[in-house]
Formats: structure tokens, sequence, C-alpha cells
């Protein structure tokens, strides 16, 4: 395995941010709310009245400091400030804004438009520009397309994260049955343009049902949870973990040979046996233990179907031979037991 790999890297999909990404879905369906920056009192009341005739909710501030205090206090999806204000300058401002919430985006207004002026704005974080005297379509036309834009972004997120969501198993947070077909045709496409190995593990928890009858179906979905733990630590961040059903586990390991993966094999046995194993009450409820099977990419398939079969074929000859083994496609009898 090549040293590059051994950085760890998460694994899994985070239950959180499932959670934002719903949070940000619910707020999007709000009215968009907007913050408007000028010392000037009569600039602010027609910059307010105006955008709100648009369906926005509108907060408005006299100066960068007290904004500042609003920005702190609640969330905002665009603001926007002249560059001149009583105070702090309205470079300042777009700068504090952005290390406060990198989301907001900030539209400036200037009374003396130039090229220079519009660069800084820029470099600071803004997004767009308005020029002083106003044209209220203008500002109401750019307003508009940021918030479009924002909304595109955020759709475009939003797809991806169901997409990432459906590869996901909702228990453990691997890899599910699904994600490693559509992974594995793409990475041995890689592999034989580059003429590299990988290498696929079958992992399925010995005498599972008997665990679960004795220590209840809640206990056994701590222990596939901590099973999925076990093998994050036991492997590399560009290793692919899955849960491929029920008790049954996958692990990739992409530009890994035969004798690097049995290895890793013999890691992760001896660690889902030293592992205690705990109930919901923090009791312990015994050791479980493990079966894997191993197969090559090329030495023992040239595909994703005979890959995968191969090494659950590996997977079967390893529970036969005893249980608590690694079994290596095309060996005659297992290679490691406790």
């Amino acid at each position: 395995m090549t040293k590059k790999d051994s950085t760890k890297e998460e694994n899994s999909f985070s239950p959180q941010l499932a959670a934002q990404h719903v949070l940000e879905k619910d707020v999007s369906e709000a009215p968009s709310r907007l913050l408007v920056i000028d010392d000037d009192e009569s600039v602010r009341s027609l910059l307010k009245d105006l955008l709100e005739e648009s369906g926005y909710d509108v907060k408005a501030a006299s100066c960068g400091e007290e904004a500042l205090r609003m920005i702190r206090m609640a969330t905002y999806d665009i603001i926007v400030t002249d560059l001149r204000l009583t105070g702090m300058h309205g470079l300042e401002v777009i700068k504090e804004v952005k290390a406060i919430d990198p989301g907001i985006d900030v539209v400036v207004m200037t009374g003396y438009a130039s090229v220079n002026s519009a660069v800084e704005s820029m470099k600071a974080g803004a997004v767009d520009y308005i020029t002083k005297p106003f044209n209220s379509d203008q500002i109401k036309m750019v307003v508009k397309k940021n918030l479009e834009r924002r909304e595109f972004q955020r759709l475009a997120q939003e797809r991806e994260f169901y997409k990432v969501l459906s590869s996901i198993d909702g228990l453990t947070e691997l890899y599910n049955y699904r994600y490693l077909h559509q992974y594995l045709k793409i990475e041995l496409e890689r592999e034989k343009r580059y003429k590299r190995h990988l290498s696929l593990i079958m992992l399925d928890i010995d005498d599972f049902k008997r665990y679960n009858d004795q220590y209840g179906h809640l206990v056994g979905d701590l222990v596939l949870k901590r099973l999925a733990s076990i093998l994050k630590n036991a492997t590399r961040g560009c290793d692919v973990l899955c849960r491929y059903g029920g008790e049954e586990f996958a692990v990739v390991l992409p530009e890994t040979n035969k004798e690097e993966a049995i290895i890793v094999c013999e890691r992760i046995r001896s660690s889902i046996e030293k592992t205690d194993m705990i109930d919901e009450k923090g009791t312990e409820v015994g050791h479980i233990r493990a079966t894997l099977g191993l197969a090559s990419f090329p030495i023992d398939a040239d595909n994703k179907d005979d890959l995968i079969e191969n090494a659950d074929r590996a997977l079967y000859q390893g529970k036969k031979s005893g249980k608590n083994c690694i079994f290596i496609f095309g060996a005659r009898e297992k290679c490691n037991t406790a």
C-alpha cells in the first residue's frame, strides 16, 4: 500500500450533515432575509421599502458596527451596503461580514463608481455592485439575480446530497450494496488502464443470529455500528467500506495486491476479536468474531461480478473451515485463524 494513502480520511456520511441540509431547505422556503447598511436615513428607508415591495424580509443598519452586531444575532442572505459609511469603511465591513458568516452575499453601493472601487470590493468578498444615484429597477434586478444564483447553488448541493444519501447505509453510515457495485465498476476500469492491483474483502460476523437472540436486536445494531468503527480504524482513508447486507460487509482496497491485503485482513480480524462489545447502558456483552474472504484483481477476476463472487466464495470456504479466519480465493485452506 502506498505511503501517501496512509492518512486517515472520513469514510462515512454524517447524519448531522443530513439535518443541516433539511434545515437549509426549510429556511429557503421563507422570505429571503436582506440587510441594508447606509448612514443616510432617507436612503435606508427608500431601499428598505423598495425591497420589501418585492417580498423580502428587510432590516436596516446605520453603520458598520451596528450591522455586525445584527449579523451576529441573526442570519441574512444578502447585505446591501454603501462603501462610504460613518465609522467603518464599507470594505472593512465586507471583510468582517465574511469572517462572521462566509455564506452571506454582499452587494456594494458606491457614489464614486470606478473600476478600482468595484475590484477592491470584489477582492474583499462582494459579489456585485450598484452605482449611486441608483435606479430602483437596477437594485431589484441585482438583488433578484443574486438570490436566484444562491438558490441554484442550494439546489445543486441538495441534488448532490440526495445522491450521496442514496448510497449510504442508514445504520452504520458506511456505503451500501448499491454503491459497492457502482464504485467497483468504475474503479476496476481505472486499475485496468494503469495496470494496478485491487483487492476485495468480504466479511461476515460469525453466529450473529445467535448473538442477536441472546442480547436482542438493539444490541445487535450497536455491534454493527461498532464494527463499522473498527473497519475505519483498520483501513486507509482511500479504502471503501460498505455494508453489503445484514451482518456482511465489504472492504475495497484500491492499488493493493493480495499479499498486502492479507495484512489488512488480519488487522481487521484481530481487531474485531479483541474489541469488547457493549450494550446501550455501557455493559459488556462479550466479543464477536468474523470470517473474511479475499479475492484480488487481476489475478482472481477481471470484472466486478466475478471479483465479488470469488471473494464471497472464499468467505463461504472460511465459514466451512471453522470461522474466525481469513480465507483466500484459490487457496486450499485458511491462511489465518485465532
